[in-house]
């Protein structure tokens, strides 16, 4: 039976290069990797807080108080839509059946 390890809530870089080269071990040796389930609602729970972690740091400040940057105002609608997918993606994974 092949091992299940959940991943953290918060995948990092290293992390996420860990289970590459996990993966790439398993597709090298030609083994059956087995349920993926446990990882692919666990990754869902990484797309949410990616998500808050994003829609954190567009609230932030970029410029000083006070001074007008009105150009920025499209990114950030657009950054928010990106933040609001990683957010579906994240509900959608953690909800993958058994």
């Amino acid at each position: 039976m092949a091992e299940v390890h959940l991943l953290s809530r918060r995948v990092d870089q290293a992390g996420a290069e860990r289970l590459a080269a996990a993966l790439e071990q398993i597709l090298t040796a030609n083994t059956d990797p087995g349920p993926r389930w446990p990882q692919i609602r666990s990754l869902g729970g990484s797309l949410r807080q990616l998500s808050r972690d994003l829609k954190q740091e567009i609230d932030r400040p970029a410029v000083l108080p006070g001074s007008s940057m009105p150009e920025i105002q499209p990114l950030r609608s657009i950054l928010y839509r990106l933040a609001d997918t990683f957010s579906r993606l994240g509900l959608l994974a953690e909800d993958y059946p058994s």
